[in-house]
């Protein structure tokens, strides 16, 4: 997964894509970025199915292009920035567009589901965090910006350590140096047995130091809960301690799963009030500017692959 100095942003003009926009533009300038600005108009949108002529789409481009133009004014003397206007299904044009221009980060307005339908994979950003080979950032709700500008330092890093957490830690361990920030690893023990207990805070302290030897101020937290469910723990963790992101892995199941999505990364998607970083496993002998390192602790994963 090879990548660029830039980052796409999903604007589709309603308010949680403008929100996501802010949070765009602040980690642009952060990190001396590019923001590449995609608005997808719909093919099934009244407009264009009523409007076909040539003349009619070039007056909607035009009035989508004001209404772009406004929305990004208080950031055009902050950050270089592109726009552009595309007709179709948005998510395959933001997964296209990905692929064309090969982001860093994809930003995505979050929008809110009813309940009964968040176990399907029926919004634009939960489509392109399945269909697109870039790390894709959520926002969700309309939090404080300038409040988690001041407070929001550390990464939130929820590890299963029943699984290959190699990509999850080595893409944490990127943005925590790209920010200059810290992590913060947190794990839960859902059986209350001591002994896996033990064992899970040998691993943790392991991945600790692994990620510490790498160059980045970490802190590990192990909690027993059988009650409540996993995505619940890490929401309440993260309204705690106010990350700067959540780094959730979204792809470990089979092909088949990927088309749900693990309940807990969805939930915790869904429901967190702070930036989610979704990530999937790569092909780590392509090479990235954004995960230039794998890390394998004591060769621990590799092993289990054998």
């Amino acid at each position: 997964m090879k990548t660029k100095n830039k980052i796409l942003v999903a604007l589709d003009l309603e308010e949680q894509s403008v929100i996501a926009l802010q949070y765009a533009e602040h980690f642009a300038e952060v990190l001396d970025y590019e923001l590449e600005i995609l608005t997808v108009i719909e093919d099934n949108s009244l407009f264009s199915k009523i409007f076909t002529s040539d003349e009619i789409i070039e007056k909607l481009n035009k009035e989508i292009k004001e209404r772009v133009d406004i929305i990004i004014k208080p950031y055009i003397n902050k950050v270089k920035i592109n726009t552009i206007i595309a007709f179709g299904t948005p998510y395959e044009k933001i997964v296209e567009f990905a692929h064309k221009i090969q982001p860093a980060i994809i930003f995505m307005g979050k929008s809110e589901l009813p309940n009964y339908k968040r176990p399907f994979i029926g919004s634009n950003s939960l489509h392109v965090i399945l269909e697109s080979d870039y790390p894709v950032i959520t926002i969700r709700g309309d939090y404080n910006f300038d409040k988690y500008k001041k407070e929001h330092r550390e990464i939130l890093l929820p590890v299963d350590l029943k699984k290959d957490i190699s990509d999850q830690i080595t893409a944490a361990i990127e943005f925590a140096k790209l920010l200059k920030t810290s992590l913060r690893l947190f794990s839960i023990e859902k059986s209350g047995s001591k002994g896996k207990e033990t064992r899970m805070l040998t691993q943790l302290a392991q991945t600790k130091k692994a990620i510490i030897d790498a160059g980045v101020e970490c802190n590990a937290e192990l909690i027993q809960n059988t009650e409540k469910d996993v995505y619940e723990l890490i929401c309440e963790k993260a309204e705690q301690i106010k990350p700067a992101l959540i780094v959730i892995m979204t792809r470990q199941e089979s092909k088949l799963a990927d088309l749900f999505m693990g309940s807990n990364a969805r939930d915790i998607i869904n429901n967190s009030s702070v930036p989610v970083l979704s990530i999937e496993p790569w092909d780590n002998n392509e090479g990235s500017k954004v995960f230039s390192q794998y890390i394998d602790i004591f060769n621990v994963y590799k092993s289990k692959k054998k």
